[in-house]
């Protein structure tokens, strides 16, 4: 499913704002449809001007922010993997964890092998996503990219949490999306865990109403959440097990045009820990200390 949206994400990237705000700026959609003076053409460059600032800084943070990665140095092992083709390039670079540390480790590795290096799979994939692309990268020379990359923090000593984040240029497109997934593996027990292994029954609501609260105020404050919006509940069923665990919050992850365009916003939601502990199954069950 995360995949059909991608390629969506990547055909409307440039109009997914006005997508969801088209009821409430009918007013803005009408004059999207008379004649642009001169003006108006300075200012929408100027506009494309700060889009494209607003998103470096976006990725800037997404790729500069702290983990745990050197704490854990004994624990994961960074791999790579490239490969060029006529049409596309793989550059991923993806934790392993260090089977000489832990023989029991092989379940993660094993795991991970099958969901994210299936090379055949990812080939096909591209190949699937150019031929829905046709009409945009017809006569284009480029090639296509998928570059991987991650974080890892660790929470209650046993507790690990990875984000993949994956950046994709298809070739013909404009922009790069930004698309990601998030690993919560209990290192004792050799076992991945989702929504309901984190939190009580019964809190999938509290946490979706949580996030649109969050999303709200930072609306509303301004800053860098121009043209974002709530999530509905649909997507939050998509992207309920996309979290990882970092200091004192849980940070939701989401893929570009799922709560703000690409050019502003951030790719995360931070939720603090103290706001929602009372709908958290107690760590102490999957995070002893060793």
């Amino acid at each position: 499913m995360k995949h059909l949206l991608f390629i969506i994400t990547a055909l409307l990237i440039l109009s997914c704002s006005d997508k969801k705000k088209q009821v409430q700026d009918e007013e803005n959609a009408e004059e999207k449809d008379t004649i642009v003076s001169t003006d108006q053409y300075f200012s929408e460059e100027k506009l494309e001007y700060d889009q494209e600032k607003t998103k470096s800084i976006k990725r800037e943070h997404l790729i500069t922010i702290k983990d745990d990665k050197v704490a854990l140095q004994e624990v994961i092992v960074d791999k790579r993997f490239t490969k060029e083709a006529d049409l596309f390039v793989l550059d991923y670079k993806y934790p392993y964890l260090n089977e000489d540390t832990n023989p029991e480790f092989k379940a993660f590795n094993d795991a991970f092998q099958e969901k994210y290096l299936n090379i055949e799979k990812t080939e096909n994939e591209i190949l699937d996503d150019r031929e829905m692309l046709c009409d945009s990268i017809n006569g284009s020379i480029q090639k296509d990219k998928r570059i991987m990359n991650y974080k890892v923090y660790q929470s209650k000593n046993n507790l690990l949490s990875i984000l993949i984040y994956k950046e994709n240029y298809y070739s013909g497109m404009k922009h790069s999306t930004y698309s990601f997934d998030c690993l919560n593996f209990d290192l004792k027990k050799q076992q991945f865990l989702g929504f309901e292994d984190i939190f009580k029954p019964g809190s999938q609501d509290i946490i979706f109403n949580k996030i649109n609260s969050i999303i709200t105020t930072k609306i509303n404050q301004g800053e860098l959440y121009y043209n974002c919006w709530e999530i509905t509940k649909g997507d939050f069923g998509v992207y309920k097990d996309n979290f990882v665990i970092k200091d004192d919050a849980i940070l939701y992850y989401f893929d570009d045009c799922v709560i703000c365009p690409s050019y502003t916003g951030t790719y995360y939601v931070s939720i603090p820990i103290k706001d929602i502990m009372d709908n958290m199954i107690a760590f102490s069950e999957t995070a002893e200390v060793s």
